[in-house]
C-alpha cells in the first residue's frame, strides 16, 4: 500500500491536487468480500449436502439454489481482486489510473471510444449551449450492489490501451458522469463532423446518417423514430406508430461511444424536425402567394 500511496502523492506533486479522486471504499471491500465468501462457502456446503449426504438427484428447481450462490460468489470475489488499490485520478487535461505499482495516463484529446455497461435508463443527460448545441451528454449509471458486474466503464486511448473500471470504487456513478463529460468535446466533434458532411457514423452494428438510423439491412427515418431506450442491458430503437421495437441490441457495451449515439440522435431528430418545419412553412408561404395571385 505505501507504493501506491507514494505514486499518489508523486502524481499530486506532479500535476497538482486533483479535480477528483476514485478509490475502492474500505469498508465497501470489506463487506464485499464478506458476501462473496459466504455465498462462495454457503454454495459449497448446499452442493455437499445435496450430492453427498442428501439425495443426489437432479432436480431442476433445486439446481439453480446449487449452481448460483457459489457462481455469483466467485464472480464478486474476481471483481473485487481486479479492483484492490485501485486510484482514479481526474485532472482537466484527463485521467490517470494507479494500480498496484503500474500508472497509466488518459488524455482526453486521445481517448478514442468508451464503453458501457447498465442496465437501465430511459434517456441520456443532455447539456446544451445558448444556441441549443450539446456541450455534454452522459447516460446515468446506477452501482449494484451485488452483481457487480453489471455495470462498469472501460476507457480506451487511440493506441489501444484500455482501464476498466467497476462499481468496487466509491462514488462510481459520479465516476461515470465525469468520463462521459470529459470525453464528450473531442468525441462529439468528430461525430457530428462526420455527420454533417453525409457519411456515416458507426456505433457498432448501428450506423446513423443524415438521413436516418441504419440496422441490419434496414433504415428508420428521424421522423419515425421514437426514442432510444436501456432496459435490462439491451438498447432498444423504438419507432413511432409500432408496439415492436424497431432494432434491439442485446448488450449495450458493444456499442461504442454510447454517450455520442443518445447525442448525436437527439441532435439529429431535432434537425430533421427544424428542416420539416421549414419545408411546411414555406409551401404555405408559396401557397398562400399563389392564391394572391390568382
Amino acid at each position: 500500500m505505501s507504493g501506491m500511496d507514494d505514486h499518489l502523492t508523486q502524481a499530486e506533486a506532479e500535476l497538482g491536487v486533483p479535480d477528483a479522486l476514485f478509490q475502492v471504499s474500505p469498508g465497501w471491500y470489506r463487506t464485499k468480500l464478506a458476501v462473496g465468501l459466504g455465498l462462495v462457502v454457503t454454495g459449497l456446503a448446499t452442493n455437499v449436502g445435496w450430492w453427498i449426504l442428501g439425495q443426489g438427484n437432479v432436480n431442476h428447481l433445486f439446481i439453480h439454489m446449487l449452481i448460483w450462490p457459489p457462481a455469483v460468489g466467485i464472480a464478486l470475489l474476481v471483481h473485487m481482486y481486479r479492483q484492490r488499490g485501485l486510484y482514479v485520478l481526474v485532472y482537466p487535461t484527463g485521467l490517470l489510473r494507479l494500480r498496484r505499482g503500474e500508472v497509466d495516463s488518459f488524455p482526453w484529446p486521445h481517448v478514442s471510444q468508451i464503453r458501457l455497461k447498465t442496465q437501465r435508463a430511459e434517456q441520456a443527460e443532455v447539456e446544451r449551449d445558448l444556441d441549443g448545441n450539446p456541450v455534454a451528454c452522459w447516460i446515468p449509471v446506477e452501482a449494484p450492489s451485488i452483481q457487480v458486474w453489471t455495470a462498469w466503464l472501460t476507457i480506451a486511448r487511440s493506441d489501444g490501451i484500455e482501464a476498466h473500471f467497476g462499481p468496487a470504487l466509491a462514488n462510481f456513478d459520479s465516476l461515470v458522469e465525469t468520463i462521459q463529460r470529459k470525453t464528450f468535446p473531442a468525441l462529439w466533434a468528430e461525430a457530428w463532423g462526420r455527420f454533417r458532411s453525409g457519411r456515416m457514423v458507426a456505433f457498432g452494428d448501428l450506423e446513423v446518417h443524415l438521413l436516418g438510423m441504419h440496422h441490419g439491412g434496414k433504415i428508420l427515418r428521424w421522423a419515425d423514430m421514437k426514442e432510444l431506450t436501456i432496459a435490462q442491458g439491451r438498447l432498444t430503437v423504438k419507432q413511432t406508430g409500432r408496439w415492436l421495437p424497431w432494432a434491439v441490441l442485446k448488450d449495450i457495451s458493444e456499442v461504442p461511444n454510447p454517450h455520442i449515439l443518445f447525442a448525436l440522435v437527439s441532435q439529429a431528430r431535432a434537425l430533421a424536425a427544424h428542416l420539416a418545419a421549414g419545408f411546411i412553412h414555406g409551401e404555405e408561404d408559396s401557397g398562400r402567394k399563389n392564391h394572391e395571385e390568382e
